[in-house]
């Protein structure tokens, strides 16, 4: 009881500063974000002409999230990484036998769905940093960056060109590997 209870007082002293750093189109997992916006924004994204989809599900998320870089990432007081780490590293009873954790967050932990957002915050930025603005096409200027919805370990891209989707999928595999996933 003790431990859920700290693990709650750790989200509300990390989740305020999170929530306005995590990218505008990060869903699921944290308050005030739900599947109906995802959905919307994704329904959004459909009417702008984006012709392909690319669909994906970060297996085993919550199982495989590599400590060391979130703890990196979190760049908090140093009572705050100290308690996390502690928690990360705690172990799973199951049956009376103890599993020790080398990575992942446990499921059904008060701090895990803050904790997995942290982790995924800057998969969005990483893709669309690979892609201009806009491109100028004769007189018009058209957008050329692809949508880039998450909703907890679930994304999806969308854009009008096949090949700029391909290039995604490879910048988010690459980038998702660099975290252990």
């Amino acid at each position: 009881m003790g431990d859920r209870a700290t693990q709650a007082l750790l989200k509300l002293a990390l989740e305020p500063e999170w929530e306005a750093l995590f990218e505008p189109n990060s869903y699921g997992l944290g308050p005030g974000r739900s599947a109906h916006d995802a959905i919307e924004a994704i329904h959004t994204a459909i009417c702008q002409k984006a012709k392909y989809v690319l669909d994906a599900d970060i297996a085993k998320c919550f199982d495989q999230i590599n400590h060391e870089k979130l703890l990196a990432k979190l760049n908090t007081f140093p009572l705050f990484k100290r308690v996390i780490k502690t928690w990360l590293k705690s172990g799973v009873l199951d049956k009376g036998e103890l599993f020790p954790t080398t990575e992942g967050t446990p499921q059904g932990g008060v701090l895990s769905p803050l904790l997995a957002n942290i982790a995924l915050h800057g998969l969005e930025t990483e893709i669309l940093q690979a892609f201009p603005t806009k491109v100028k096409r004769g007189d018009k200027w058209h957008l050329c960056q692809p949508q880039v919805i998450r909703y907890a370990e679930d994304f999806v891209i969308l854009h009008p060109g096949k090949e700029e989707i391909e290039r995604c999928q490879e910048i988010a595999g690459k980038w998702l590997a660099e975290i252990g996933l």
